[in-house]
């Protein structure tokens, strides 16, 4: 078979198709990955700066409410105790706190000392320490997040928080 072109003119030297639709097209998706990887990226920041602030806000929150709650059981125990006459039965308080058993999906820790509550998560590593009023003796424990009792020991005089 004969070229056509004649001999002086190279094979492809008098092709004057453009390949441009076929580099646009790769240069589109390459520009278009590279500006989506970088959203991708930019996004992940946002969302993990959010979440930490979600989780510090609901350790506040929940530790608030646990204080609260044992702040109460101290109120009822020393009222329990200063009405009771001589040689009476113990006194008994008991008080139930529905606490989550997540925040933000995660689980926590409670750790309760005579001086404060402590709520802390690991992922992320976080701790929020809230200061309690309480009069009576609190023993120290340390209880996973969830529903959770404090009870007054009238034989020791102190409040013991315990899980559910």
């Amino acid at each position: 078979m004969r070229d056509r072109r004649g001999p002086e003119r190279p094979r492809f030297g008098g092709d004057e198709r453009g390949v441009s639709t076929a580099v646009g097209y790769v240069l589109t998706l390459a520009i278009g990955a590279v500006l989506l990887s970088g959203v991708v990226i930019g996004i992940g920041g946002v969302v993990d700066s959010q979440t930490d602030r979600v989780v510090r806000g609901d350790l506040e929150v929940t530790g608030q409410t646990a204080v609260a709650n044992l702040e109460s059981a101290d109120r009822l125990a020393r009222a329990a105790e200063s009405g009771r006459p001589a040689g009476a039965a113990p006194a008994n308080v008991s008080v139930a706190v529905d606490l989550p058993t997540r925040l933000a999906g995660r689980p926590y820790r409670i750790a309760v000392t005579n001086a404060s509550v402590t709520l802390r998560t690991d992922d992320p590593e976080m701790a929020v320490e809230i200061p309690h009023a309480a009069n009576v003796t609190v023993s120290e424990s340390n209880v996973r997040g969830g529903p959770v009792r404090i009870q007054y020991d009238s034989g020791t005089e102190t409040l013991e928080v315990a899980e559910r």
